[in-house]
């Protein structure tokens, strides 16, 4: 299928930026497979020539033009520190773009200052999000040095703009790429972290392509509601999947609290082994999620938090762990948060939901949606209307796509005996 090549732009939020913005362009240029991309990087970084998270940004990024993107990369350092990038071009940059990958290192959990200016930057000068994807790459000096959270609050930042999101994907899709690196230079050392950089680019590849998908009528569309919280004939659960049907989507909803779900066993038999067709040894209602789940175009998930908690949410994520395991059985369907509580709790709900989903190598969609009753009053956090009119878009962009590649993805059971 001929199309035209998006761009992705790739964003360098490190003060260690060691290469002038134009460098990106020269140096993918130069890459021509994936160890003409390890040669590149073990040199550079091997000379202190980039930083390691240019070292990652620039793999994500040869991730993607694998898969047949244009790609250009720009160090904040040029916008936010020596001018050589004015704001207008920044902005200009932006909104040609079809998607952005950041790359930051990690403070305390936490992203980059320049990574903070850069998402008020897209605020403040009304950057088009709309459809955009946007992935990130993060690098801390320790194993456990805070890349995942840094990770999930950059994505948490995204969604908040607009944005849809994307992680690493398969074998071990997370939230992005995760380097373990602390000198200059040393990113050349952890072919983990260029490996899950790279699996991202490769990600927002498959994305584009599903972007200049034909759109399958939304009459041929059937969006999946789970539900989880809510009382029965609750006036929110109707209006969202009114606010679906009358785009002329059908829906299947499902309430989880009236499933019989047992506790994970943490056994090792899951996804599939001596022939069982259903994938996991316990015999329950699970299965009914799981035929919902894959016979659906798009997801989303409504969970009610009240004074009185009577939900099986967290019973029901842990056993979504066989499904996952099915070679990512979801993959590629669009999925969207939507949480209610009574009394603001502090829950986090919606981003509990959003990393969740996206290890099941799902794109998750804007806006996320809160809705919070404080005595008598509602306070309404992203729209629900909106959220529904991009998960029913991609939704019919998605079908159309994974009709023709019939993409296959393959779990490997990294950590349990086989080491990356």
């Amino acid at each position: 299928m001929n199309r035209k090549k998006k761009l992705l732009l790739g964003v360098v939020a490190s003060p260690r930026a060691k290469l002038a913005s134009a460098e990106y362009s020269k140096l993918l240029d130069k890459i021509s497979d994936y160890q003409k991309m390890y040669e590149m990087i073990y040199e550079y970084a091997g000379e202190k020539k980039i930083s390691n998270t240019e070292g990652l940004v620039l793999a994500s990024l040869f991730g993607a033009k694998s898969e047949d993107v244009d790609a250009e990369g720009i160090n904040l350092k040029d916008v936010f520190q020596t001018g050589k990038i004015s704001r207008e071009q920044l902005a200009e940059k932006l909104n040609k773009c079809e998607g952005v990958i950041i790359g930051t290192p990690v403070y305390f959990g936490d992203r980059s200052s320049w990574f903070d200016s850069f998402v008020r930057f897209i605020k403040d000068n009304g950057i088009n999000t709309k459809d955009k994807i946007f992935g990130a790459v993060s690098v801390g000096a320790k194993r456990n040095g805070g890349q995942e959270t840094t990770l999930i609050f950059g994505l948490l930042d995204a969604l908040n703009r607009g944005f849809n999101v994307v992680g690493n994907g398969p074998p071990t899709s997370q939230f992005g790429g995760t380097g373990w690196a602390g000198d200059i230079g040393k990113i050349q050392d952890d072919n983990f972290g260029l490996d899950t950089s790279m699996g991202l680019g490769k990600r927002v590849g498959r994305y584009f392509e599903i972007a200049a998908s034909v759109q399958t009528p939304l009459n041929e569309l059937k969006i999946g509601i789970l539900h989880s919280g809510f009382a029965s004939g609750s006036e929110e659960i109707k209006k969202l999947v009114s606010m679906i049907e009358e785009k002329g989507a059908k829906t299947d909803i499902l309430n989880i609290d009236d499933l019989k779900i047992k506790p994970c066993l943490g056994c090792p038999i899951c996804p599939k082994e001596q022939g069982m067709e259903y994938g996991c040894v316990i015999k329950d209602d699970m299965i009914k999620v799981k035929n919902l789940s894959v016979s659906v175009d798009g997801l989303i998930f409504m969970l009610y938090k009240g004074k009185k908690e009577n939900d099986q949410y967290q019973l029901f994520l842990e056993r979504t762990r066989f499904i996952r395991r099915d070679n990512f059985i979801l993959s590629d369907i669009p999925f969207g948060a939507y949480y209610s509580e009574k009394d603001f709790g502090g829950g986090q709900y919606t981003t509990r939901m959003f990393t969740s989903f996206l290890r099941h190598n799902m794109y998750i969609v804007s806006p996320l949606v809160q809705s919070i009753s404080i005595e008598n009053e509602e306070i309404l956090i992203g729209d629900p209307s909106l959220l529904c009119d991009n998960l029913l878009r991609i939704a019919s962009k998605s079908k159309t796509a994974r009709n023709i590649s019939k993409k296959k993805y393959i779990y490997e059971d990294i950590g349990y005996g086989k080491k990356r």
